[in-house]
């Protein structure tokens, strides 16, 4: 579970290998948390206002049995590291929806001046002013516009999560990382009403 106070946001761990993958759920131990530590922390800053505070602190609670005196160094590379390569991956995927984009608009021209000459063909044929004319010289106008819509989507707005993952993943590996004993007994916070 994630809890957020103004700068900081903390995670209630019960391993700390969680923070990396999901813990089976179990029901019998009572935690809820079906997701790692790190998708926990993407998901909450994902769901900040814009105007919202950045947050600048990871504060890990763990189990005081699970704290060794290396482990903030050791977790705060592997963060660098799992961060750097899902960076990579994101950038990857903006590459490859650019690609894809480029691929869909050299059909999408093709498909409009197919559906273009079609209408002009249909308008002379049928006569501009006529209910035949007019339907299909609208309707290959309209399909060619709409072969240009996935093209454009592609290139326009299917990349933009893969940008803001890479800015995400930044600003994890610019925070500080604390980690908190956690005892047996306590957990995180109850959730607000």
């Amino acid at each position: 579970m994630t809890v957020v106070t103004d700068r900081d946001a903390a995670l209630y761990l019960t391993d700390v290998h969680h923070f990396f993958e999901a813990p089976a759920l179990d029901p019998f131990k009572g935690d809820s948390i079906d997701e790692s530590g790190i998708d926990q922390l993407m998901d909450t800053m994902k769901a900040r206002p814009r105007g919202a505070p950045v947050l600048e602190r990871i504060v890990l609670h763990l189990p005081p049995d699970a704290i060794s005196p290396d482990l903030g160094p050791r977790l705060l590379k592997a963060i660098t590291t799992y961060c750097n390569v899902q960076q990579r991956l994101s950038r990857q995927r903006v590459r490859e929806t650019r690609i894809e984009g480029q691929r869909a608009l050299r059909i999408g021209f093709i498909a409009w001046a197919i559906c273009l000459l079609l209408s002009t063909l249909s308008e002379k044929l049928f006569s501009t002013y006529s209910l035949q004319g007019r339907l299909f010289g609208e309707g290959f106008l309209i399909a060619g516009w709409v072969s240009l819509w996935r093209p454009a989507e592609l290139l326009l707005y299917d990349w933009w999560p893969f940008a803001r993952e890479i800015k995400l993943y930044e600003r994890i590996k610019a925070m500080d990382l604390v980690i908190v004993p956690r005892s047996s007994e306590s957990g995180p916070p109850p959730l607000p009403e």
